[in-house]
Formats: structure tokens, sequence, C-alpha cells
């Protein structure tokens, strides 16, 4: 059975504590004001809107959870743990080498819509928009 993500545990969680998305936003807002709207906080649960570290942090605290029982928040770890503009290529590549991650069944058109979606498609554009403002 495949782990529960943010949007199915936070209302089980809710719930249980016997507490309204209100009572949450404000309780994890003392901890942390960005991201814990009673908006965002729904639009979470609806799987509408990606829940930051942070906001997961937060919102585990309020719960008196670890951080770590939402999945996507082990991930956003990772990517951060991994990410070579923050903690450099070496370090980046000894973590990669000491981890299980297998790039097994990860297909080039896959690479390519996720690339587009990184920060390799917004600089393309920017070079683009600063030759035309350039008249280049």
């Amino acid at each position: 059975m495949p782990p529960q993500g943010i949007e199915e545990l936070l209302p089980q969680l809710r719930k249980e504590r016997g507490w309204s998305r209100e009572r949450l936003s404000h309780q994890a807002f003392g901890i942390d004001s960005e991201g814990t709207s009673v908006a965002q906080i729904a639009a979470i649960e609806r799987g509408e809107r990606r829940a930051s570290a942070r906001t997961m942090m937060a919102i585990a605290e309020a719960l008196e959870i670890s951080p770590d029982s939402f999945p996507e928040y082990r991930l956003a770890v990772a990517r951060i743990a991994l990410d070579e503009r923050l903690v450099g290529l070496d370090e980046a590549v000894k973590r990669l080498d000491g981890s299980s991650i297998e790039p097994t069944g990860v297909t080039p058109g896959q690479i390519r819509e996720a690339s587009h979606r990184g920060t390799a498609g917004r600089g393309a554009k920017s070079a683009r928009e600063t030759r035309r403002r350039l008249g280049r």
C-alpha cells in the first residue's frame, strides 16, 4: 500500500484531535506565519497546493508530530540535501552515492518535462526577454 500523502494525513490528524482547519491554522500560524492560513491548509488537503518544507514543519509542530510523518517533507529534505547549488556539487554527489536512489525507470521524456518546469526554462526565457529588450 502506498504511503499516505499530506492531503490524506492532514484531515485525519486534525479529526483525531477534534481540530478544525481554523484551529490548525491558528496553532501553526503561531509557529510560522507563512503558509498556514485556513485557505492554504484547505488547498493542501485538497491537493491543490504543495506545502513547503517550512509549512510542513509548522503544521507538524502544531500537531505535535514529527514532520517526517509527511512523505512530502522527507522528499523536500532530500531535494535540499542533493541540491548542488546549496551544498556544492562534490557534497551532493557524495550524498547521492551514499543513498539508495537509483535512476531506473526515468525516461528521457520525463527528464525533458521536469527540466522545462525547472530553472532552466525560466533562465532561457529570461535570456530571450533580455535580448528582445536590447533589440538583439
